[in-house]
């Protein structure tokens, strides 16, 4: 700063937002790349905590996509995680739920599902839906249904939880892994840019956390 003093007319030259131009302010992180991504990483140590830092609670509308068809465990486990949280009279916006998702059905009857909205439901899931199960009845739209009442705010999701087969620290999430083609693949994961873009909240569970930054992404960390 004092090098600086000796230079005629420094102090004309201003900055207007700022003033005089003063070297202390320059804030200049000195971290590595891998220092700078464990400081700032978005990953939490438990699904429990996520749905916490979430926000959910009683009532909200929450969302997932089933590009993993009947290889899906998310669905069961977020549901089951959340029962045990105590959350109720949620509204299940998942893009479609097939035979796996049967586990549903004890979280309709304990009142932790109150309503859903979907483009499909099939199996046993669906049979008990079709003979009486809920109160509520179904909302059904085409993907691209589902799509434009997300966007135009009809159908408002409070939290998404999206699984995806490889994520970042920061949140670019993939429907595959480059590093590893032996993991789990769904390919494109266009089903759940919709929920990521306009839900309040969003979650990506992930088995596979891969170095930054996980490009091209299928949806970026800004959201």
């Amino acid at each position: 700063m004092e090098s600086l003093k000796r230079i005629p007319h420094i102090e004309e030259f201003k900055d207007e937002l700022h003033g005089i131009f003063d070297e202390s302010r320059v804030n200049k992180s000195y971290l590595t790349r891998a220092e700078q991504e464990t400081k700032r990483s978005k990953v939490v140590p438990s699904l429990e905590e996520a749905i916490r830092l979430s926000g959910l609670k009683d009532g909200m509308t929450i969302s997932f996509h089933h590009h993993f068809r009947n290889g899906d465990y998310v669905v069961n486990m977020v549901m089951d995680t959340i029962a045990r949280m105590g959350i109720k009279h949620l509204t299940l916006a998942a893009s479609s739920l097939i035979d796996i998702h049967k586990p549903l059905i004890g979280h309709i009857r304990n009142g932790v599902v109150s309503r859903i909205e979907t483009s499909g439901i099939r199996g046993e899931l669906g049979e008990a839906i079709s003979h009486g199960l809920m109160e509520t009845p179904v909302i059904f739209r085409s993907h691209g249904g589902r799509a434009a009442a997300i966007e135009s705010g009809e159908l408002k999701i409070d939290v998404a939880f999206l699984g995806a087969p490889s994520c970042d620290v920061f949140g670019n999430a993939n429907g595959y892994s480059r590093d590893n083609d032996k993991g789990v693949t769904c390919g494109s994961i266009g089903y759940a840019k919709m929920d990521a873009q306009y839900a309040d909240k969003v979650v990506i569970i992930t088995d596979n956390i891969v170095p930054y930054p996980n490009v091209p992404f299928g949806i970026p960390e800004n959201d």
